[in-house]
């Protein structure tokens, strides 16, 4: 199982400051869903993440495996990582280039889908906002789950996600 956090508002650069994450278009909520993503929970030993950034001029993603995580990381330090490995993790495009790379089928968490019975391929879910119509047609998403009619913040749906997972 992977995920794909798809951000809005967040800034394609790491023009950012480790002291304001949030003025780069709450590059903090990236930064709680990879952690999210990636610890060891269990026996689940973490999933990748794409983080799609998409709230500049520039367009693109991110893509963290768990081992870019160390057990001592929070959200300041996973941000000074990938500020310091952004030529190795970023990739410039759009979101119809990188579904290319997602691996299929995609599902998209949304308070309006179905009971979940299963978690494969790649997970989506909105940093701050619900993905937009155009947004859904290119990642030609297959079904939709909900976990419940309340909205989650995006690093507890992961958490939950995973937790679910593990216990199907």
């Amino acid at each position: 199982m992977n995920f794909l956090i798809i951000s809005q508002k967040c800034q394609f650069n790491s023009n950012y400051t480790l002291n304001n994450l949030t003025g780069h278009g709450r590059f903090d909520i990236i930064c709680r869903s990879i952690l999210a993503s990636t610890r060891e929970l269990q026996s689940d030993k973490g999933s990748s993440i794409f983080c799609y950034l998409k709230g500049g001029e520039e367009k693109g993603w991110l893509k963290i495996d768990p081992s870019f995580v160390e057990e001592k990381d929070d959200e300041i330090s996973i941000a000074a990582k990938i500020k310091n490995n952004w030529y190795k993790i970023a990739t410039k495009g759009n979101l119809i280039n990188l579904f290319g790379q997602l691996p299929k089928p995609i599902t998209l968490l949304s308070e309006y889908g179905d009971p979940p019975t299963s978690f494969t391929g790649t997970i989506v879910l909105g940093a701050q906002n619900d993905l937009s119509r155009n947004d859904k047609i290119t990642l030609e998403i297959e079904k939709e789950i909900s976990l419940g009619s309340k909205s989650l913040l995006a690093s507890h749906a992961i958490i939950y996600v995973r937790q679910l997972n593990l216990k199907m």
